[in-house]
């Protein structure tokens, strides 16, 4: 018997639709889910940017809660789709969905009620630095993914593409 994982219609982006990944850049879990993400997202839907380099980005959004100084700083991923903030689990979930295959099929854990989901999200989030470690300060990113961060200037001296 064949089982067929469906992502969620209701967490695929539209086709076009920017996606701003902020996570937290001294954490090395994050940054390994941003170089898995960067590996696998082969249409560049998704832009990244660390918390701690982007808050004003995060609070122009209406996210400042989560940028450092916020009630909830560095507590999770951030992601901006079509002007709409995701946390936790529904951010990470909305990632995998605009993955290629398989990875994106990971999506499908969308079906599973948000507390629960959440309540798993937030046990690693709150252990993550003793379990994956940390950095001093944000990585910068390898010439490969340059101009996928936020922050990143061509050196030619054109603004970069994505622009808020």
């Amino acid at each position: 018997m064949y089982t067929c994982l469906v992502v969620p219609s209701a967490i695929e982006a539209k086709p076009g639709v920017e996606s701003l990944l902020f996570f937290d850049g001294v954490c090395n879990l994050c940054d390994g889910f941003v170089g898995f993400v960067a590996d696998h997202d082969s249409g560049k839907r998704i832009k990244f940017g660390a918390i701690q380099r982007h808050g004003d980005l995060l609070r122009f959004h209406g996210a400042g809660q989560y940028a450092e100084g916020g009630a909830e700083a560095l507590t999770t991923v951030v992601l901006v789709q079509d002007g709409a903030i995701y946390t936790r689990s529904d951010a990470a979930l909305r990632v995998f969905a605009l993955l290629d295959a398989p990875a994106r099929y990971v999506a499908a854990f969308h079906l599973l009620p948000a507390p629960l989901r959440d309540a798993g999200y937030k046990l690693v989030a709150k252990y993550r630095y003793k379990m994956f470690g940390q950095v001093e300060s944000c990585r910068e990113p390898t010439p490969k993914f340059q101009s996928r961060f936020l922050d990143y200037e061509p050196a030619d001296g054109d603004p970069p593409t994505w622009s808020h």
